[in-house]
């Protein structure tokens, strides 16, 4: 009888905690067919993740007046869509607080099973020391003191800074939808920004302190197109190169004439560098190293010297092509948008215009 009680105390026990489970998975903000195909642990995690995003965010979601819950929901959906790549929340230690179910087309690795993880798990190992830096507060904005006014310096509660990087992230998609993927990572453009707060504590002495601290990045993931440029439409505005390894450039397409006022064989021998402006050179660099240490690079914006004078500005998507006999890197591929027309055409900057 003993036996019997304990084993019907213990399934009463199992029956009311698999309710109180079952209720806080229909909680979260998860389609229905989701969440009640959650296990114990993945209810913990994602409920655990949820508090923490409330944290980053105490006040939700901005209210747009006039719009119903389901239209928000609506337009929320369709903006991500129109984004064309996914949205992270990453907290200090660089847990996952939130992962828009959208990275499934890209990284074909589900939103629950992202979420409440670590970004380490899933990017490249030569890319964690960046991504420690880009979880790193950087110092505030506003802390100035005014001794002729106040005694004590200005604090500011909370401030936002900028955050654009590239990472190598895992893809498991099948190869005919990953795009480009080197030993099963693919590079994604991040771009958003690092929220950091000021918290107040007491210290042992009973004095008032203070410090600084991230409570989340903030980010939108991009892919980059894919190296199968056959595929790509070269629309009025484009032009495509070829380069080595160094930026020197091996050939042009002729739409660069028309764009640029240059002759293909013109620039042919010539480096990528010898034609940008002086004042761009340091993103180009940057961009360049880039390249070759993750094999895919969005450029910044930057300006490219004009036949008999002037600019237009730029902004470049390139990849570097591995030989398919040895998988060495063989040259770079480059689709350039031109989103400007010809500037200062008055001024000349260098002999070769």
């Amino acid at each position: 009888k003993m036996k019997e009680k304990s084993k019907t105390a213990a399934r009463c026990r199992r029956e009311k905690e698999n309710s109180e489970f079952s209720k806080l998975a229909k909680m979260l903000p998860l389609p229905v067919a989701i969440s009640t195909q959650l296990d114990k642990a993945s209810i913990i995690r994602l409920t655990a993740s949820y508090l923490k995003m409330r944290h980053v965010l105490p006040e939700g979601m901005i209210y747009v007046g006039g719009i119903r819950a389901q239209e928000r929901d609506f337009i929320a959906s369709h903006l991500l869509q129109c984004l064309d790549g996914f949205i992270f929340v990453l907290g200090a230690d660089g847990k996952i607080i939130y992962m828009s179910e959208t990275a499934s087309m890209h990284l074909g690795l589900s939103q629950v099973e992202l979420t409440g993880n670590s970004i380490y798990e899933y990017i490249h190992p030569g890319d964690h020391d960046e991504m420690k830096a880009v979880l790193t507060a950087p110092p505030p904005p506003c802390v100035v003191s005014y001794p002729l006014l106040l005694p004590y310096p200005q604090i500011c509660p909370e401030y936002e800074v900028e955050r654009c990087f590239f990472t190598r992230m895992k893809c498991v998609l099948a190869k005919r939808n990953a795009g480009l993927t080197s030993g099963g990572y693919k590079v994604i453009h991040c771009t958003g920004y690092i929220k950091v707060r000021y918290f107040m504590f007491e210290q042992y002495d009973g004095s008032g302190g203070g410090c600084y601290h991230n409570v989340g990045v903030l980010a939108l993931g991009q892919s980059l197109p894919a190296t199968s440029f056959t595929d790509v439409k070269l629309y009025s505005n484009m032009f495509m190169f070829r380069a080595s390894l160094d930026l020197k450039l091996i050939f042009l397409d002729q739409q660069v004439s028309r764009l640029l006022g240059f002759e293909p064989q013109d620039l042919i021998e010539k480096t990528l560098y010898q034609y940008v402006h002086a004042a761009d050179l340091t993103h180009l660099k940057e961009s360049h190293q880039k390249l070759l240490n993750k094999g895919q690079v969005r450029t910044k914006y930057y300006r490219f010297l004009t036949r008999h004078g002037g600019w237009v500005w730029l902004q470049s998507y390139i990849t570097i092509v591995h030989n398919s006999r040895s998988s060495r890197p063989h040259c770079i591929v480059s689709i350039n948008h031109v989103i400007s027309n010809v500037e200062k055409q008055d001024i000349v900057m260098s002999q070769l215009q």
